[in-house]
């Protein structure tokens, strides 16, 4: 078994090189793809443009609750959840290390406590999750938490120890799963790619290097059959053919894996940070693994065992995490080609009002870095990503109708995009407003061109039902342009904003305009 840790260890750092490149590339194509779709579709029915009124959907607003204070709560909840799961993961791994790893013949309450505090240090990542920190704060975060573990370690030693000695451990615990994390998720291009590869390539690359470790075995005495390929081929094509023929073998289940990875997240058997969660904690685990089992043979496994915890703890902790309130509904709308400044809005505030309500917008390729999920991301592999888009106005009221606005097992709601071509969107524009509640409409950098914006506003001037409308603002903002297309509409549904520069303090300032009250 312990031959075999270097292997399995070469197995996953091939896997997580694959998965970052082959995101970068499926990210790339999946935003080209976007953009020919949304460019195409069927020419504009005039018949249906003037039907719209046949199927338009009810304007009374849901019965829905807009709660600072609950939303407030819902996230302390959920960052209370992830720090005793870490905690619980961190104190069992500790256990099974001082047992079978350590094999320490008397048990210490003190060493058992300061390991399992250790060990459960991605309770950071999980708190860079739900608060969408910047791989900068995380990293800040992190090394805070080991410079406090380095002074609990050396405060509650029961042996002579040197801070180096701590701080040398500390580093190798957590090194190695940080280099593996930042891989699959630094960048916004691949953090929603990149993480659902992932599985995949890591049961390929196990398959080839294993085929490739039997082969190397064998190479004194190679089979018969292997001299003619060696003829053919060479060496190099040899070495090829045999890293890439289990892929071959492999094709049905890792397409087997990735529908069952799509199909689990449409029926809510998980979220998308719940998956990124366990993601990093499956990482940290298997990090641990690999010098146990060097150590101690099999019994090192019992290092994995921890993962468990997170199904099980995840589906304990449902009621308490599910909603309070009835949910209401968010729409978001932009400008276009500012996806730096999207994307920054997107984590800021949308994220945490994903936690007691519903997310509706049309698609773009702004926001594919944070709302592109499994069954997405396989429709578009499987070359299937058209059916997603409206193909006619006539199809709006049954998309709309199957929006997903169920809570998730932990408590957040989804996003739900409208992929629209550019024959459809104003109909499901229409459809949209007349479902939601609030509108967070992002203004920033619009000018009297934006022909599109300028119809988005004339929609919402015109629907009374919404309890308010949210504008963000900066210094390019063409107010005029927008004072235009919203005359005749009462004022006190419009709040305007001055977003130029989105920091924590303006972040507070939307949330609490979107609730409604102080945040």
């Amino acid at each position: 078994m312990q031959g075999q840790t270097g292997v399995i260890f070469s197995a996953l750092i091939a896997a997580v090189l694959l998965a970052f490149g082959v995101a970068w590339l499926v990210a790339g194509l999946y935003r080209r793809r976007m953009v020919a779709l949304m460019r195409s579709g069927p020419l504009r029915d005039a018949s249906q443009v003037e039907s719209r009124a046949a199927f338009s959907l009810p304007t009374e607003p849901p019965l829905a609750v807009l709660d600072a204070v609950a939303n407030r709560r819902a996230q302390t909840r959920f960052l209370l959840a992830l720090t005793g799961l870490s905690l619980l993961i961190g104190l069992s791994q500790s256990w099974l290390a001082i047992t079978f790893v350590y094999d320490d013949r008397e048990f210490s309450f003190n060493r058992w406590l300061v390991l399992g505090i250790v060990y459960a240090w991605p309770m950071v990542l999980g708190w860079g999750l739900v608060l969408r920190w910047s791989w900068g704060r995380v990293l800040l975060a992190i090394l805070a938490y080991v410079a406090g573990l380095t002074v609990l370690a050396m405060l509650r030693s029961e042996v002579d120890q040197t801070l180096t000695d701590v701080l040398s451990w500390l580093l190798v615990v957590v090194a190695l799963p940080i280099v593996i994390t930042l891989l699959i998720s630094i960048s916004g291009r691949i953090r929603a790619v990149a993480p659902y590869l992932l599985p995949i390539f890591l049961l390929l690359s196990i398959a080839s290097v294993l085929v490739l470790q039997r082969m190397a075995a064998s190479s004194s005495n190679p089979p018969a059959w292997v001299y003619p390929m060696l003829d053919l081929m060479g060496a190099t094509g040899t070495i090829l053919f045999f890293t890439f023929a289990p892929w071959l073998l492999l094709a049905w289940p890792t397409y087997a894996l990735g529908r069952g990875l799509a199909r689990a997240y449409r029926e809510k058997r998980f979220s998308d940070l719940t998956y990124l969660f366990a993601a990093y904690w499956f990482v940290v685990l298997v990090s641990s693994t690999f010098p146990a089992v060097e150590g101690v043979g099999a019994a090192g496994l019992t290092q994995l065992l921890p993962w468990l915890w997170i199904p099980v703890a995840l589906a304990l902790a449902r009621d308490w995490l599910k909603p309070t309130v009835t949910p209401p509904t968010l729409l978001v709308l932009r400008v276009f080609q500012r996806d730096t400044a999207v994307e920054r809005l997107f984590d800021r505030v949308v994220e945490r009002w994903r936690l007691t309500g519903n997310t509706v917008l049309i698609a773009g390729t702004d926001l594919v870095s944070r709302t592109l999920d499994p069954d997405e991301l396989f429709a578009f592999l499987n070359g299937r990503l058209a059916e997603r888009f409206i193909a006619s106005e006539a199809e709006v009221p049954r998309r709309v109708a199957e929006l997903d606005l169920a809570p998730d097992p932990d408590g957040r709601y989804r996003v739900n995009e409208c992929y629209c071509f550019d024959t459809t969107w104003q109909a499901a524009l229409h459809a949209l407003v007349r479902t939601s509640d609030v509108v967070l409409m992002d203004l920033r950098g619009f000018r009297a061109e934006n022909r599109g914006c300028r119809f988005e506003l004339g929609v919402l001037a015109q629907s009374p039902h919404l309890r308010r409308v949210v504008l963000l603002r900066d210094n390019a903002t063409d107010l005029d342009a927008a004072a235009i297309d919203l005359a005749g509409a009462p004022a006190e549904r419009f709040v305007w904003l001055d977003a130029g520069r989105l920091d924590g303090g303006k972040t507070r300032q939307v949330l609490a305009a979107l609730f409604g009250s102080g945040n």
